[in-house]
């Protein structure tokens, strides 16, 4: 297995820096390993929302702040440029919710909040462990991490999980109902876990080591188990790299356990680390595999030239491993933006 250092030496470090606002914003984060209150984050991340493209992104709300219409959060399947995923998307780029007004798209989105908790689909109003997963990591992402009512979403999460450590929205995969003991949905974990490492202090629970546990079990049983839920297999394109994340997918896997203290040292999660990172060309640049045409105006919407973004999010992974004993910022000097 390569050692997370050897990996990050390959990191074409100028060309991220040198790239857009966004790329350059997690690098400088996520790959250089700088606290997000540097001065170089910062300005990076200020320069975020006047980016063409994200400025495109945002033109398309409707005079309510939000994408789409009001049933698009609710049918969230297979649309991948609505309010539901877009949020997600701004936040992975750096923008906050005091951003170009988008706190009226997340109140919109919280007002949908179940009485319990949860967000879900309709109609009727039915709470998710997937949807609320996904929301609830990009209001997290976003700045509500601490907000009461998003606390209240993160409960309604815990209060479901399984005997397994996973999750799974089937009412008769609650304990006591007939499809208990079946295993969880590996995608609805993947959600939960995604959003749990966004808390400070869910990302260090009890819980949130079990998900990890039963996340790396699937990897060692996908060849064993058929999962329940939506695209739950490993081994069906599982292994594409793919930028948003919109699927169960190794990049997407990777990233959320990466975030945690429980996978660091685990062999399995070495083992998938190792295989994504050998994707990698001469260049040590990671092209798209599988793309959302949505996306088109981003380089991670093609599969004919590497990607500066999803380079820099693969990069940003593999740092996770290599800093977990390692003080913030000190990845060495800083490369100017071109």
């Amino acid at each position: 297995m390569l050692h997370a250092d050897e990996i990050l030496r390959s990191a074409p470090l100028d060309w991220l820096l040198s790239r857009e606002s966004f790329v350059r914003y997690r690098t400088l984060r996520d790959v250089l390993n700088l606290p997000e209150t540097h001065d170089e984050v910062q300005a990076a991340r200020r320069r975020v929302p006047s980016h063409a493209a994200i400025q495109t992104l945002l033109s398309r709300r409707n005079r309510n702040g939000y994408w789409g219409t009001r049933k698009d959060l609710h049918t969230w399947w297979p649309k991948k440029d609505t309010t539901f995923w877009l949020l997600g998307v701004l936040a992975d780029f750096g923008l906050r919710k005091a951003d170009r007004g988008l706190a009226k798209a997340c109140e919109y989105v919280i007002s949908t909040q179940h009485a319990e908790g949860g967000f879900g689909w309709s109609p009727p109003p039915t709470p998710a462990e997937c949807f609320t997963g996904i929301l609830t990591e990009a209001l997290a992402k976003l700045g509500y991490a601490d907000d009461p009512r998003l606390a209240r979403a993160y409960d309604w999460l815990l209060s479901r999980q399984r005997s397994d450590g996973g999750f799974w929205c089937k009412r008769t995969a609650q304990p006591g109902g007939p499809r208990q003991a079946e295993p969880s949905c590996a995608f609805a974990s993947l959600c939960v876990l995604a959003a749990l490492v966004q808390h400070p202090v869910h990302r260090r629970s009890a819980s949130t080591e079990r998900a990890v546990a039963f996340l790396l079990s699937c990897w060692e049983r996908r060849d064993e188990v058929k999962y329940a839920g939506h695209d739950s297999q490993i081994g069906k394109g599982w292994e594409k790299l793919k930028y948003p994340f919109t699927d169960y997918r190794v990049l997407k896997y990777l990233d959320a356990v990466s975030r945690t203290p429980f996978a660091r040292s685990d062999r399995r999660a070495l083992e998938i680390l190792d295989m994504m990172v050998s994707k990698r060309d001469r260049e040590g640049r990671f092209t798209p595999e599988s793309i959302h045409r949505a996306y088109s105006d981003f380089d991670v919407g093609q599969k004919r030239f590497p990607s500066s973004w999803l380079t820099s999010l693969v990069y940003g992974v593999v740092r996770r491993w290599a800093s977990a004993d390692r003080p913030a910022g000190s990845a060495g000097p800083i490369a100017r933006e071109g």
